[in-house]
């Protein structure tokens, strides 16, 4: 028989996790996201692939980074005490990644006209598009599957590259025809 974490143990999960996530997020949040989906619903089983999307799409409507979602795996994760475990995980997210970006900027200026700036902004710029594509393939499995569902990821897809239209109103847009056509 499985036994469950204690709330104790899922909080230092949580910090943890989401620490190691804030560290790892160059480039943006997007790159970052398989790695959640793999920590929050395959290791420790926090929320389920579904609500992985559910989460990701309010983080996208939200202002500031879509990475904020981290709150809502936190309070799901701790149901005993939900508060507690959104803000250990925002903190977790934003805290270490702001702070070590905060010491990086004094650096990085420092060296402001050393051609290594240029290289290295080219040498990750590969690797920042490749972490991005593995964030829309992990979203998509927790997607709503079926012929219209993905003709609705097409046209929204299209909007996004062919028209100015802003993703928050892409996202109310495509769930208002969700609903309306697959309840």
């Amino acid at each position: 028989m499985a036994q469950h974490p204690s709330a104790f143990e899922t909080i230092v999960h949580l910090l943890w996790t989401f620490s190691q996530l804030s560290v790892l997020g160059f480039g943006g949040g997007k790159g970052i996201i398989p790695q959640m989906h793999t920590e929050a619903v395959g290791r420790y089983h926090w929320v389920t692939s579904q609500q992985f999307t559910q989460f990701y799409t309010i983080g996208k409507l939200m202002p500031g980074p879509t990475t904020i979602f981290a709150a809502l795996i936190g309070y799901a994760a701790t149901p005993a005490r939900p508060y507690l475990g959104a803000a250990v995980a925002t903190i977790a997210m934003f805290v270490p990644s702001s702070a070590i970006m905060v010491g990086f900027d004094a650096l990085w200026d420092r060296f402001q006209a050393s051609p290594w700036r240029a290289i290295i902004g080219r040498g990750l710029t590969p690797a920042i598009v490749g972490l991005v594509w593995s964030s829309v393939v992990t979203i998509g499995r927790g997607a709503p599957k079926g012929v219209f569902a993905y003709a609705i990821a097409a046209v929204v897809a299209l909007l996004m590259l062919r028209s100015k239209i802003g993703t928050p109103l892409l996202i109310l847009l495509a769930g208002a025809v969700g609903v309306a056509a697959l309840r």
